[in-house]
């Protein structure tokens, strides 16, 4: 917003509300709902007239008697099948304030509405200030006498098992027990933590008359207004489209008017947006063809940051695999992508970027999920595919000295051979401890005596600026095709492995291109944002050591192929009722 003109137009021009949130999508409403009629319901003062508008095109125009009036506005829904809804207000020219009085909302109808009562389970570990936030946030919205009806339950899937002995949450929990409910649990990571909310909403389902699980990132931030959206359209979904999955949209914490992705979906390896980094602020972006269709080209799957499910699908004998974290959102909605999916806007949560720590732990579990997913939705990816796959995933890590992460790349793999079993029975805590180890990071003023003073002083200053300067280009830099080209000298030498060092200490983001650590000896990798950092040197043991990993996973490929089959036939056995319950630790008959 660039000055006064952006935000509060001069007297007697009209102010358009066509921002995304305003935005009513005719062609998704047409499809999945039997809604029948569009009404626009303004409280105005002050102003001089409105304006109904399709698209660029005005409908029609009332004048207003500059008086405090409510208004009834009625759109030719019926007319229309594609394309946006929006309105705009002329305010009175002799206004006192900037912004005209002005309060309102859309409802639509239909001859049948559908019982909606949905269980939002929220999955944390040791995040109460996070928890707090917005549970905090969701009760002030439910305080609201028209929000009463919702009957919304909000559960908090505790697997640090702490937040009972946090003051405040205990006390909302207990002055709103039909709303609250602290679930303990083991901790299994995000993929056990929201199957425990699952299983807790399919055992409640006939007594609270709950008809969805909407799962929720514990650590993002979001607008309890978007259940409003969800009720509202769950309750006029047609019979055909009765199981259809609510996708949560991913906006940015740090750019609030950019989409990080509205669905994504899977393919030879790699999560896929088709639509990424939207600028929200732009009309012209939130009226394209991705924003407005109803089914897209390559059909989506919704992260777990704000999905919404119903419980014909998340059923006893239909639910996740016990993946702990990354992949179980993925593998989950394309199994069930046959019931449908839209994304409404509105209904999402703001996040931080993805991009802007190292993979750290999460290579193991982007690995071996990667594999596991590919092996049930994609068999006919050759073997060579695959290995070629893990060792590309070895040297990315290798050139860029992040030794910890090149070691887990190739565990995932050897796990992921051990198959279905042994991912059932492992103790998933005890090995996400364990991988911790291998990769830690930590704070840049560690690095002092590692580096001396006169480089610690440049790095960190480095660090600051770059974080400091930070934009919306830069992350249109990490996810565009730039970042991961090398030259022919580059490649040729392993990034410059094979020619004599330069020995400048360089500082490395997450964000910036691995291979500008050519020919550098010592590299700082640093956290623009957590502050974390760690000094990588260029070791040849562990470039023989990576060379091993090579000759292991060409060795291991004989126990891929038969690792796969199981997991294509033995899946079912752990993604049932009985085995999460005893994955879990839940004894049959009660709740824990």
């Amino acid at each position: 917003m660039q000055g006064r003109r952006a935000v509060f137009p001069p007297d007697g021009e009209w102010i358009d509300f066509n921002g995304y949130f305003n935005l009513f999508y005719i062609e998704k409403r047409k499809k999945y709902t039997n809604q029948e009629t569009l009404t626009l319901h303004l409280e105005v003062g002050d102003c001089q007239a409105v304006r109904l508008i399709h698209d660029e095109t005005m409908i029609r125009e009332i004048e207003l008697s500059g008086q405090p009036e409510p208004l009834t506005l009625e759109f030719p829904y019926q007319e229309t099948d594609k394309g946006v809804f929006w309105f705009s207000v002329k305010p009175g020219i002799s206004s006192k304030s900037d912004v005209p009085q002005l309060s309102g909302w859309y409802e639509g109808k239909c001859q049948e509405e559908k019982s909606v009562r949905i269980a939002a389970v929220v999955c944390t570990f040791k995040r109460e200030p996070y928890v707090l936030r917005n549970l905090k946030s969701v009760l002030r919205f439910l305080e609201r006498p028209e929000n009463a009806s919702m009957n919304l339950c909000y559960w908090l899937v505790d697997n640090g098992r702490t937040l009972s002995e946090h003051e405040e949450i205990s006390r909302l929990a207990a002055q709103h027990p039909d709303t609250i409910r602290i679930i303990p649990n083991r901790n299994v990571g995000g993929a056990g933590g929201f199957t425990r909310g699952m299983i807790e909403a399919i055992e409640e389902k006939e007594r609270l008359g709950l008809t969805h699980v909407q799962m929720m990132d514990d650590d993002a931030v979001m607008d309890p207004e978007l259940f409003v959206r969800a009720y509202g359209f769950l309750g006029m979904r047609k019979d055909e489209w009765e199981d259809i999955t609510l996708g949560g949209s991913l906006w940015r914490e740090d750019f609030l008017y950019i989409q990080q992705a509205a669905g994504e979906w899977f393919e030879e390896f790699v999560v896929k947006n088709d639509f990424p980094l939207a600028d929200l602020r732009d009309f012209h972006t939130c009226t394209d063809k991705y924003m407005c269709e109803a089914v897209h080209k390559n059909t989506p799957y919704s992260g777990w940051w704000c999905c919404c499910m119903s419980l014909n699908l998340v059923r006893p004998d239909n639910l996740p695999i016990p993946l702990f974290l990354h992949h179980d959102d993925i593998e989950f909605g394309i199994r069930n992508q046959k019931a449908g999916i839209v994304f409404l806007n509105g209904f999402g949560v703001w996040h931080k970027g993805f991009e802007l720590t190292f993979t750290g732990v999460n290579t193991y579990y982007d690995v071996r999920n990667t594999l596991i997913t590919t092996a049930l939705i994609e068999k006919e990816r050759s073997q060579t595919e695959i290995l070629k796959w893990i060792w590309k995933r070895i040297t990315v890590d290798i050139i860029e000295f992040r030794y910890g992460e090149m070691r887990l790349a190739y565990q995932a793999f050897y796990d992921f051979c051990r198959g279905p079993e042994w991912l059932s029975k492992t103790d998933a805590e005890k090995l996400n401890n364990w991988l911790r180890e291998q990769v830690a990071m930590k704070p840049i003023e560690n690095l002092k005596e590692e580096l001396g003073e006169e480089d610690y002083r440049r790095i960190k200053q480095y660090a600051e600026d770059y974080r400091d300067s930070y934009e919306v280009k830069t992350v249109n830099e990490y996810f565009g095709p730039a970042r991961k080209a090398a030259n022919l000298v580059k490649k040729a030498t392993f990034n410059g492995w094979l020619l004599p060092a330069d020995k400048k200490i360089i500082a490395l983001s997450p964000v910036e291109s691995p291979f500008q650590a050519f020919r550098k000896k010592k590299v700082v990798l640093f956290e623009p944002f957590s502050g974390k950092a760690v000094l990588a040197k260029k070791d040849w043991k562990q470039m023989w050591l990576a060379c091993g990993l090579y000759r292991d996973a060409w060795r291991l490929m004989k126990k891929h192929k038969s690792a796969a089959e199981k997991y294509r036939n033995e899946i079912q056995k752990f993604t049932c009722m009985d085995a999460w319950k005893q994955y879990l630790e839940i004894e049959k008959g009660t709740k824990k």
